[in-house]
């Protein structure tokens, strides 16, 4: 069952201010074209839900900002300024995000704001979607998420929070988020490679 799409944090808090900057996305959508050329990034074709996002550090003054794919853009082969959103800041116990740009952030934006929290030194997050690879980390036991949490949720950016620890970088498969992966790293590059190694591991 496709489980991906839907938001679950609290949409009041979006302001339309137009497209990003060039500026704020080049960088991170050379890597987003990357993975959606390898179909880790797109569209169930009968369900019509896209799929995989990524995100990029800004800044940090009282909370974390970063750039992040809108919502549903998985099935779109290239990004522009109107389809990145930034996020200004969260309240992740009670499941909001302020954000502004043209288009709502990803669904699993609130995931991505709990790992940018979890430690200073990380600046890219990617989730893509693969079934190969997803079960060859459960079968593997890579760190993974409880099975019975869903995607999306305060339980999802806590178990993920738990996970990183004082780790820098690293992947993560969500056994309750069907084909749902995770890596995190200092920069946009190396968290790129994590994807690329389980793709050359599994695929």
């Amino acid at each position: 069952m496709i489980d991906d799409g839907v938001i679950k944090y609290d949409r009041s808090n979006f302001t339309y201010s137009g497209p990003l900057d060039e500026s704020l996305w080049k960088d991170l959508e050379l890597w987003r074209a990357k993975l959606y050329s390898l179909n880790l990034i797109g569209e169930y074709p009968t369900e019509k839900v896209g799929f995989g996002n990524v995100s990029q550090f800004i800044a940090k003054q009282e909370q974390v900002s970063f750039v992040i794919t809108g919502t549903q853009t998985g099935k779109y082969a290239q990004l522009d300024g109107s389809l990145y959103t930034i996020i200004e800041g969260y309240d992740l116990k009670n499941m909001k995000l302020f954000s502004r740009g043209s288009v709502e952030p990803s669904s699993e934006a609130l995931t991505h704001a709990s790992i940018y929290e979890a430690n200073d030194s990380i600046k890219a997050v990617f989730h893509i979607h693969n079934t190969r690879i997803w079960k060859g980390m459960i079968d593997n036991d890579y760190p993974a998420t409880h099975e019975d949490i869903p995607y999306g949720t305060l339980e999802m950016a806590t178990n993920v929070q738990r996970i990183i620890g004082d780790s820098t970088h690293g992947t993560i498969v969500m056994k309750g988020h069907q084909d749902g992966v995770i890596a995190y790293a200092t920069n946009l590059d190396s968290c790129g490679d994590l994807i690329l190694q389980l793709a050359k591991k599994f695929l």
